[in-house]
């Protein structure tokens, strides 16, 4: 591994973690090595760590490496989302709350029945793509119940720093000690070329700290998305799945 081998490249990683008094003494990456660990779930689950960096001083910091500007970073479905957040953050989410996430994310099974009542028939695209996912965007939300229409969007406001966490640095994974410290993103090739590393703790907190401006919800097809300040939200195969943008995290993190 080329953190291994060049001294140069070493010293540059070691110094933009803060880190230049200590001395790489191994690394191990996951990839076609990765084991799964413990999930607060009772189950197992994937890390967010890509790389384990192990410093001469016995510190051990976790990196999780993202090679391109944008795409999944976190993708699970709504039971299970809600269950791994009030167990990662020891909370509950309200009821009203839950109730949105389930209907925009095709867990509701009154979603349908919902969807013909409320739906707007004069977009048929966005009609049918509904019924498809049984799921409701945020234009059939809003018409349904206002009051859940805002209730999901102000809990994903509240709630920024925690699902940034949830999404670079935890996941489901029990053990903090397997938890992401800084997300690297890295790619010395091609037009994308991009060699940035960020502390995970302060993109949440800048995150948290935008969220009333930059958490709305999209407007394509209705509103498919929830757009949040690291990147955004939305329906996938029935789950949710969160994006990361580069472009986004660069901006905040200056």
């Amino acid at each position: 591994m080329r953190l291994d081998a060049d001294e140069n490249f070493s010293t540059s990683l070691l110094r933009r973690l803060n880190r230049l008094d200590a001395h790489i003494a191994r690394t191990t990456i996951g990839g076609l090595h990765e084991t799964n660990v413990p999930s607060v779930n009772g189950r197992k689950t994937k890390s967010k760590t890509d790389l384990k960096v192990y410093l001469d001083t016995s510190e051990v910091i976790n990196i999780s490496i993202k090679k391109s500007l944008g795409g999944q970073v976190y993708f699970v479905r709504a039971g299970l989302f809600i269950d791994t957040f009030e167990k990662q953050f020891r909370t509950k989410i309200p009821l009203d709350v839950r109730r949105a996430i389930n209907l925009f994310w095709s867990a509701a099974d009154d979603a349908t029945e919902i969807i013909k009542v409320y739906g707007d028939k004069t977009i048929v695209k966005n009609y049918d793509l509904q019924l498809r996912h049984k799921s409701l965007n945020a234009t059939t939300l809003k018409a349904y119940n206002e009051h859940l229409y805002n209730a999901l969007l102000q809990w994903f406001t509240d709630n920024a720093y925690e699902l940034a966490k949830l999404s670079f640095s935890m996941g489901a994974v029990r053990d903090s000690i397997e938890w992401s410290d800084f997300v690297w993103y890295i790619n010395l090739l091609g037009e994308n070329n991009m060699d940035d590393i960020f502390f995970i703790e302060d993109i949440c907190n800048a995150v948290q700290e935008v969220a009333k401006h930059e958490t709305y919800y999209g407007s394509s097809y209705g509103g498919t998305t929830i757009q949040l300040p690291f990147g955004f939200v939305q329906w996938h195969q029935g789950q949710l799945q969160f994006h990361h943008d580069y472009g986004k995290l660069k901006t905040l993190i200056k």
